[in-house]
């Protein structure tokens, strides 16, 4: 429990690139300079430890909860190198939240992705509910589609959606939603057998035609509405690969999408699964979002469980069901003022910029 016994939320996470990791350090020590080969031995020694305490949050004014972020120092592509090493590091983040007092773990980036199969193991060890919190990501990805369709006058039931990394838990997410909602989903997967497997799995919820492949360009250019949700750790497109008047989703963290200058004003690109907050979760340094007043989805999972205990957990692949999926929404609904944002990189999208956005959208539409 947290202060005054109201409950307590451990945010663990790590930074997603050595440019997050390095900010992190110049947070700490702002007059050294360390080379890149250094940052990447520190990163190995340094066991888990807790960053910042968050007390009192409260979406409505009147349940609050408490939060502690807690640092699990690896990069991704050490949970392919060094993965013993990498489930240690979280083992210990997870026995800092149990000793201060949470009652519930939400996983950021790739800590949910080393731990499946192994989760209920440590939630036993540690009398903690662990998360991935990637139900409320999902919804948060969904109705930030639905709101850019409605300002950007983009028909969902004519529209070819691409999901890329559609096997996972969040893109078979997606896929399940969008597949009673829009004309046609491109899908993609590194193995087609598996994401076979999932498409069957949510074959109840699929009412229109669906193409299945592991080629993510050709999903891309077919499409006209792309979401990112892949654990690729590299970029995979810039914003000069995609076909004039696209929505560009990219929840996937590390980023799939490189921008390389200015955004083109007929493709729109935003990090997906980022909600608004009405209040500050700023630890003191870069953690790849562009305001204080927003956080990511998987995190804020681990909140909605604090104040709803009814909540399921997220885990595993393509086990967010419909009737899952629904609830996470519905909580949208009972906290407004935790909102969808459109961002990329460390700017906000403003209204006007927004507004000129679905200007041009329009203006293509009556040509």
């Amino acid at each position: 429990m947290g202060i005054n016994g109201t409950e307590k939320t451990a945010f663990i996470g790590h930074p997603t690139d050595l440019n997050l990791f390095r900010s992190y350090i110049r947070y700490l020590k702002p007059s050294k300079q360390y080379r890149d080969e250094f940052l990447v031995k520190l990163f190995e020694w340094t066991p888990p430890y807790k960053v910042k305490e968050f007390p009192h949050l409260s979406f409505d004014g009147k349940q609050s909860i408490d939060a502690l972020l807690i640092m699990a120092p690896f990069l991704p592509e050490m949970r392919d190198i060094k993965i013993k090493r990498v489930i240690g590091k979280i083992d210990k983040a997870l026995a800092i939240a149990a000793a201060e007092g949470c009652t519930v773990a939400a996983m950021g980036g790739f800590t949910s992705i080393v731990l499946q199969g192994i989760e209920k193991d440590l939630s036993e060890k540690y009398s903690i509910k662990i998360t991935s919190g990637n139900s409320l990501t999902a919804a948060i990805i969904l109705r930030s589609i639905e709101t850019i369709a409605r300002t950007f006058d983009i028909n969902l039931a004519e529209s070819s959606v691409a999901v890329i990394g559609a096997s996972g838990d969040i893109g078979s997410a997606c896929m399940g939603y969008l597949g009673m909602r829009v004309k046609k989903l491109n899908l993609t997967a590194r193995s087609i057998p598996t994401l076979k497997d999932v498409v069957d799995r949510h074959k109840g919820y699929l009412t229109c035609e669906t193409a299945l492949s592991d080629n993510n360009r050709e999903a891309v250019m077919a499409s006209n509405i792309c979401i990112f949700t892949t654990s690729a750790y590299t970029h995979l497109f810039t914003e000069a690969d995609f076909k004039p008047y696209t929505v560009v989703c990219d929840a996937s963290a590390p980023v799939n999408v490189k921008v390389l200058g200015d955004v083109r004003d007929d493709v729109f690109i935003y990090h997906g699964g980022v909600a608004s907050l009405p209040f500050s979760l700023d630890p003191g340094f870069d953690i790849g979002l562009a305001s204080p007043n927003t956080f990511y989805g998987c995190q804020l999972e681990g909140l909605m469980l604090g104040l709803n205990p009814a909540l399921p957990c997220s885990w595993g692949r393509g086990n967010i069901s419909g009737e899952k999926l629904g609830l996470f929404l519905k909580e949208l609904d009972v906290y407004p003022s935790m909102n969808v944002v459109f961002s990329l990189g460390d700017r906000l999208y403003s209204k006007e910029q927004l507004d000129g956005y679905a200007e041009h959208w329009k203006e293509k539409s009556h040509a």
